[in-house]
C-alpha cells in the first residue's frame, strides 16, 4: 500500500497515543504539520479501508457524535516494513551498528534508552543462541 506523508503523520499520531482519538484530536496534535480537519477525515477513511486504523469507540463532542480511532497491529507491521525497506536502500553505506547507534542517540530519555539497550542485549543473546 502506498502511504503519503499525511497518511504516515496520522498513523504516527495514533500509534503514539495511549487512547483512541477523534479526527479533531488528531488535527490538534498534528497542527504544527499543517494537518486540517478535511484532510484528517479523508485520510482516516482511507486508513480504515486499508485496515491500518479502526474505530475504537464513539464519543460526544458538543452535540455531535464522533468516532474515535486507534491504530491496528497491521499499521505497526506496515511501518516496520517501510523502515526495513529504507534501511535496505542505505545498507551499503550504513552499517547495522551505525543504524542502531543513531537510533539510540535519538532517544533523549536516558531511562528509556537504557531499557532499549537491555532489550537489544536480550535480542542479541537470543540470536547468538540460535546461531550455535
Amino acid at each position: 500500500m502506498k502511504l503519503n506523508q499525511r497518511d504516515l503523520e496520522i498513523l504516527r499520531i495514533l500509534l503514539t497515543s495511549d487512547e483512541p482519538l477523534t479526527s479533531t484530536q488528531i488535527v490538534r496534535i498534528g497542527e504544527s504539520t499543517g494537518l486540517t480537519q478535511s484532510t484528517s477525515q479523508v485520510v482516516t477513511r482511507k486508513l480504515v479501508a486499508a485496515e491500518l486504523i479502526e474505530v475504537r469507540g464513539i464519543t460526544h463532542s458538543g452535540n455531535v457524535l464522533c468516532r474515535q480511532f486507534g491504530a491496528t497491529e497491521k499499521a505497526k507491521e506496515v511501518i516496520n516494513q517501510r523502515f526495513v525497506e529504507s534501511y535496505r536502500n542505505y545498507s551499503n553505506i550504513l552499517s547495522p551498528r551505525d543504524a542502531v547507534e543513531a537510533m539510540l542517540k535519538a532517544e533523549d530519555d536516558t531511562e528509556k534508552r537504557a531499557q532499549q539497550i537491555e532489550e537489544l542485549e536480550t535480542l542479541l543473546k537470543e540470536l547468538q543462541a540460535k546461531k550455535n
